[in-house]
């Protein structure tokens, strides 16, 4: 939905947008929320039964619940009808029980965050004369994180056989050109992965094989570890591997759950200001493209 005379902020889940005029003349304004609040951490401590302080383990983020306030008043006569209809795609919002995107849009970094009805859900109150409406908005976020409405992406590939190395086909070596030329490899086997916000996050991998790649895995240098498939990709066949915690079903194979061929499980994160170099390795020729977005609490 496209909005005209826009405030400072924007906030759209699906077709529904708010912090303006819609196109069907209504005005929509937010004055309050709570959308900028931090999210709280889960802690665990056990006290110390003796000496002071507690043992504590590392806290994480919990999810998190938000709220979006504000009123609708028609701007075209007769009003009653628009405010009608505007109701009526409010109260449709989240059909099903389903989770949406709530992009909000402030002009300088649009974040967005997936969302479902709260406890709470939503409320209309007409306005005296029915003039207009007071509504809200209540949501929960499982993944508490912002995320960039701008996805990354890097790739890196596997040759199945090797390119560069000494011709001896050509009769020997050729001292007068300045020495030996090993050439350029076809493959760069290094995916260059950088998280510029400042929450973990994960990416995911699509792999695919031109003919056939057994047991690719991944290997994070910088932490020591391994996530591998066990099993082989043929061309056509498209291997996804899903790296975030909040994915239900992390590896399919053609759209088939394979998650239990994993030989090991050490899903890649992107730690916060973070870059990662992610040596990619199997038997035979693939590539893979991994993509994945800045991430923020």
């Amino acid at each position: 939905m496209a909005l005209t005379d826009t405030m400072q902020e924007t906030y759209t889940i699906g077709a529904w947008a708010v912090g303006g005029t819609d196109e069907f003349g209504c005005r929509w304004s937010v004055p309050a929320t709570d959308l900028r609040n931090g999210t709280g951490r889960k802690t665990h401590v056990t006290e110390r039964p003796f000496g002071a302080g507690a043992y504590r383990s590392r806290s994480y983020l919990s999810g998190r619940s938000l709220s979006l306030q504000g009123w609708c008043m028609p701007t075209l006569a007769p009003g009653w009808p628009l405010l009608i209809a505007a109701r009526r795609r409010f109260m449709g919002l989240f059909p099903e029980g389903s989770q949406q995107l709530l992009v909000v849009d402030d002009g300088v970094l649009p974040r967005q965050i997936t969302v479902e009805l709260a406890e709470a859900g939503r409320k209309w109150a007409w306005w005296d004369a029915n003039s207009g409406a007071d509504w809200q908005l209540d949501l929960y976020a499982a993944d508490p994180r912002w995320l960039s409405t701008v996805e990354r992406s890097a790739q890196a590939s596997l040759a199945a056989t090797a390119t560069d190395g000494l011709d001896w086909g050509s009769g020997g070596l050729d001292w007068g050109s300045g020495g030996l030329d090993w050439g350029a490899s076809a493959a760069n086997n290094v995916l260059a992965l950088q998280n510029d916000g400042t929450a973990t996050t994960w990416p995911r991998l699509t792999i695919t094989s031109p003919s056939s790649c057994q047991n690719p895995t991944f290997t994070d240098p910088s932490t020591g570890g391994v996530l591998s498939y066990i099993g082989s990709i043929t061309a056509g066949q498209t291997l996804r591997i899903d790296c975030s915690p909040f994915s239900a079903t992390p590896v399919t194979l053609d759209g088939i759950d394979r998650t239990g061929a994993l030989g090991s499980a050490r899903f890649i994160s992107i730690p916060p200001g973070a870059s990662r170099a992610i040596q990619f390795t199997g038997i035979g020729a693939a590539t893979v493209t991994a993509v994945w977005r800045d991430a923020d609490e």
